[in-house]
């Protein structure tokens, strides 16, 4: 192991081959490989980078996409030449939860306005982001489904799995229609 690595804390059977500061963005949340790249969803930095991790021992950081403002994108999935990207509430960006307490007391829909219908604007994007990543290092957006009344998705992965079905199913250009409740 080289000198320049960090040394774990804790460690069984496991040892440091590698590092990368993914282009600057140490904040990765979730992380999902494919095909040589790994697409990591940041909480801070607002966004998903691209590594390429086909060399263990170098991988380097190749793209960053940015998510709208004050949207996150934390949770990803991918399959065959797809990615999936749930956008939402920048929780922490909120003036709603500038005293952390507050986000793990009450109902969350209702502190930051998401449980009941409003007709007033919102300053972030609510949603399913669909990404071509037949070229793994340039992901391109092909697809979004808002979700229903400005809510994040309750349940991501089972989403994931429903429009990823639902799009390989179709084969044609990426058409995403609201779903119904």
């Amino acid at each position: 192991m080289s000198n320049d690595l960090p040394t774990p804390d804790y460690a069984r059977n496991m040892r440091i081959i590698a590092h990368c500061d993914q282009g600057g963005r140490p904040d990765g949340v979730q992380i999902m490989v494919h095909r040589g790249y790994a697409y990591i969803g940041h909480m801070f930095s607002k966004g998903f980078s691209v590594i390429d991790v086909r060399d263990a021992k170098r991988p380097r950081a190749v793209n960053y996409l940015p998510a709208p403002p004050n949207t996150w994108n934390i949770h990803l999935q991918t399959h065959d030449d797809l990615l999936l990207v749930i956008n939402a509430k920048d929780m922490f960006a909120a003036a709603e939860f500038a005293d952390e307490k507050a986000y793990y007391k009450g109902q969350l829909g209702t502190v930051v306005g998401t449980a009941e219908k409003k007709s007033a604007a919102r300053d972030w994007t609510a949603g399913l982001a669909v990404y071509d990543i037949s070229q793994p290092a340039s992901p391109r957006r092909i697809g979004f489904r808002a979700s229903a009344r400005g809510r994040a998705l309750l349940d991501p992965r089972h989403e994931c799995r429903r429009r990823r079905d639902a799009v390989m199913a179709r084969h044609q250009p990426l058409r995403i229609a609201p779903r119904d409740h």
